[in-house]
């Protein structure tokens, strides 16, 4: 057997176990569920808000405006170390940033995420899981919520990553299109949008994370924004980073506690101050930098490949034609 048939598997491998990265979670903080290697988190649809700061407008939305973002959503399943979903027990997350509008044209806007403002994430477990998607309750600590576990906080990056929304259909119609309307005095434009965003995490509780991370852990969230509603009910609360609520929708005809203000109007992304997004998310943990000693031993099984290599070349004096097709 050649020489680069005998290493070609094992530098294979290696190069494989450096670029993988999950992390080993307890879903229940070492309860009776095991402990899965999760790559990433799969979230039920859930409820974006965009509040403008200081003179900022939703309806004309002119290059440099700036609003404070709200978002909540209940995991829907954990995604293992081969991208398979595999179970999901009460967690959630809470989250809040700045975006500024960078370029505007016509119904389309694109945003920059920025720093500033209320910036936070916050992902909790909670073992009596009561989140309400039409109220916005339950996502967190709050007077329905008593319970839940703070598993690990964050911030959101500022970066060049940018959200772009563009109404597709002004034509206003039913917000809430999922199940009976919960909202039948607020109606909404037709919108769709897409945004990446990257968590960088401050802290984490080692009972959910019992291998620990590696420096620099963080979450690259990946999000698809619609208007109106058909997969979840919009929330009629969200939560701040002071972990009080704030009126996004306001009364609705469901059961339980709920906000008393209604923020986007009687059309949503027209004649109200702030604009409400069905979002749908998905979150990978990034991949882990090599450590040095895997870079050495990777390093060296690819010299130790190159000189073989040269030495079968030396030996044969055959043309570098041939020499491509060996090692092809």
């Amino acid at each position: 057997m050649s020489l680069r048939r005998k290493l070609f598997p094992t530098i294979l491998a290696m190069m494989l176990t450096t670029a993988a990265h999950a992390i080993i979670i307890n879903d229940d903080g070492g309860g009776p569920d095991p402990a899965i290697d999760a790559k990433g988190l799969d979230w039920a649809p859930g409820s974006t808000l965009l509040t403008p700061v200081g003179n900022a407008s939703i309806f004309t939305h002119p290059k440099g405006d700036v609003f404070q973002v709200y978002a909540q959503a209940s995991l829907a399943s954990f995604l293992d170390s081969n991208g398979a979903s595999t179970g999901a027990n009460g967690w959630t997350y809470i989250a809040g940033y700045q975006q500024q509008v960078v370029s505007t044209a016509g119904n389309s806007v694109v945003l920059n995420t920025i720093g500033g403002g209320d910036n936070f994430f916050r992902l909790y477990f909670d073992p009596t899981p009561n989140a309400s998607a039409g109220n916005g309750t339950g996502f967190g600590p709050d007077a329905t919520n008593s319970d839940p576990v703070l598993v690990l906080s964050g911030a959101v990056n500022a970066s060049t990553a940018q959200t772009a929304i563009s109404a597709q259909q002004v034509l206003p119609g039913p917000l809430d299109n999922f199940g009976p309307d919960n909202y039948p005095g607020v109606e909404s434009i037709t919108a769709t949008g897409s945004s990446p965003l990257g968590i960088t995490v401050g802290s984490f509780d080692p009972l959910y994370f019992p291998g620990g991370s590696a420096s620099g852990l963080g979450l690259d969230f990946q999000t698809l924004f619609t208007v109106p509603f058909s997969q979840a009910d919009p929330s009629s609360c969200f939560t701040n980073g002071a972990g009080m609520l704030i009126s996004g929708v306001g009364p609705n005809t469901l059961g339980g506690l709920e906000c008393g203000i209604n923020t986007v109007g009687s059309i949503n992304g027209i004649n109200g101050a702030n604009l409400i997004l069905m979002s749908d998310s998905s979150s990978l943990f990034p991949q882990a930098v090599p450590e040095p000693m895997s870079l050495a031993l990777l390093g060296a099984g690819l010299l130790a490949l190159g000189v073989g290599r040269r030495r079968w070349f030396s030996q044969t004096g055959e043309t570098g034609n041939r020499v491509r097709r060996v090692f092809q």
